[in-house]
């Protein structure tokens, strides 16, 4: 085994990344990290039992230079004799679908790519190349976004069944392992082009600090783990305070107030996780308004981003969802509901009931459920994250399989649903997108089909006393 292979396979072991029998799905772009990931997992794979599959997306960004990579994987995989899966997506048209940037809809994609194959050949974990270099480039970007310490620790060597082999190792020992082995990979055009966020990082913050204090990223990247240590201890802390700070959705202000202002922060962030499907627009001047509060009169409220608004009542704060386009200026429907959607356990909805969900491989031959109160939703065509809550202005229902669409509350019109009902209804909602009215009608954009790959299982138990809800054709 090859010198920086053995420390690397040393590392995996430290860490718990890399167990004898393992099977990974490994990402390889073609460029020079992936292609030394996949070289050196085979190369572990001579000293342990390690199943790999490699996954290239096309990404059809960079034209025939786009093309170029995807063949010379396959030519790789095939003189490796590693099994290759390869997805061809039109990633700047699906940025526009999704309203995201194209960095983001290439991740989202890949990793979507990642988490099929992983679910349907029962692997293990999914292998990606970051490296050092990247490490010290996600700290620095998250510094100058004003991250807190989460941000600060940067990449974890695994999350979420995904694992980071080479998170200690630097981009130029990846280039000299691969010129060692006489070992061609692809250079990827848009590297150099500093429209893409952290390419500007990457190619003039970090060799203007390598260039000021030698070893510069190595020592950003040591700072994230000791930051990463002390935030998982925080983490756990805050953990304890906020089952007795926050019962039954609200913040109880005495016991927030009571607590280090580094837990109050973290409470208050948990908090607004659970209302939110990302803490991407979630800042730190959002989590102090939330605290100000604490110090306010009862009645006193901030704005935060989505629509969602914080208010004092009493001894409490409480999180309410405005609906923009109710009947009325300035009428709520969301009376403090807006919950993620807990995907493989049990999601308490005070007053309302609980939602217990799972996602599984679809089983074809299995028979969808025809009940009220459980339904089977293609999980693979979830865009944004499911939360449960109140109906919103925007909001709107796919109505039959060529995906006529109608919006929500002209739909509740139309079925003559008393406007006092309609405040009452709970939705699982994809952003503006209707999953289902629970207890009643599902979007047919997210119905079990042919093409379904995996299914998101959801059983809705409503509280006894909402349980007699009649039925919306």
């Amino acid at each position: 085994m090859n010198e920086l292979t053995s420390r690397v396979y040393a590392y995996c072991r430290d860490k718990g990344l890399i167990a004898d029998g393992m099977k990974l799905i490994v990402g390889v772009s073609g460029g020079a990290d992936s292609v030394c990931l996949l070289r050196m997992l085979k190369e572990m794979g001579e000293v342990i039992s390690l199943d790999i599959i490699a996954v290239h997306i096309e990404h059809g960004i960079r034209g025939n230079e786009s093309v170029r990579d995807m063949e010379f994987v396959r030519s790789l995989c095939e003189e490796l004799n590693v099994p290759l899966r390869i997805y061809e997506e039109d990633v700047p048209a699906r940025a526009g679908e999704l309203s995201m940037t194209v960095e983001e809809a290439g991740r989202y994609i890949r990793y979507n790519a990642f988490e099929k194959e992983l679910t349907d050949n029962g692997a293990d974990a999914i292998a990606v190349a970051h490296h050092l270099n990247d490490q010290a480039e996600t700290v620095l970007f998250n510094m100058a976004r004003g991250s807190g310490i989460k941000g600060l620790s940067g990449i974890a060597p695994s999350r979420d069944r995904v694992i980071r082999p080479l998170l200690g190792v630097a981009r130029e020992q990846i280039e000299e392992y691969l010129n060692d082995l006489g070992q061609s990979y692809c250079i990827d055009s848009t590297n150099s082009d500093t429209a893409y966020s952290r390419n500007g990082i990457r190619g003039v913050v970090i060799p203007e600090l390598e260039r000021i204090v030698t070893g510069a990223a190595g020592h950003i990247a040591r700072a994230a783990d000791e930051l990463r240590e002390a935030e998982e201890y925080i983490a756990e802390a805050a953990d304890r305070v906020y089952k007795n700070a926050v019962p039954e959705g609200k913040l109880i202000i005495d016991v927030l107030k009571a607590e280090p202002r580094i837990i109050q922060k973290y409470v208050v962030r948990h908090m607004l996780s659970q209302i939110y499907s990302s803490l991407k627009d979630i800042e730190a001047v959002h989590v102090e308004d939330v605290i100000g509060l604490c110090d306010r009169q009862s009645g006193r409220s901030i704005t935060l981003p989505g629509g969602v608004s914080a208010r004092r009542e009493g001894g409490t704060i409480v999180f309410l969802k405005r609906d923009g386009d109710a009947e009325g200026i300035g009428a709520q429907t969301g009376a403090g509901l807006c919950i993620g959607l807990i995907r493989d356990g049990i999601t308490d909805v005070p007053g309302y009931g609980e939602f217990e969900a799972r996602v599984e491989k679809y089983d074809k031959s299995a028979d969808i459920p025809k009940g009220l109160y459980t339904k089977w939703f293609d999980y693979d065509k979830i865009i944004n994250g499911v939360l449960i809550r109140k109906r919103e202005g925007g909001d709107f229902i796919t109505l039959d399989p060529d995906g006529k669409r109608k919006k929500l509350k002209k739909y509740l019109i139309d079925e003559k649903i008393p406007l006092s009902e309609r405040d009452a209804l709970i939705l699982l909602a994809d952003g503006s997108h209707i999953i289902w009215i629970a207890g009643y009608r599902i979007s047919s954009h997210y119905k079990v089909g042919d093409e379904t790959e995996r299914v998101l299982k959801v059983t809705f138990r409503p509280a006894k006393d909402k349980a007699d809800m009649s039925i919306i054709k």
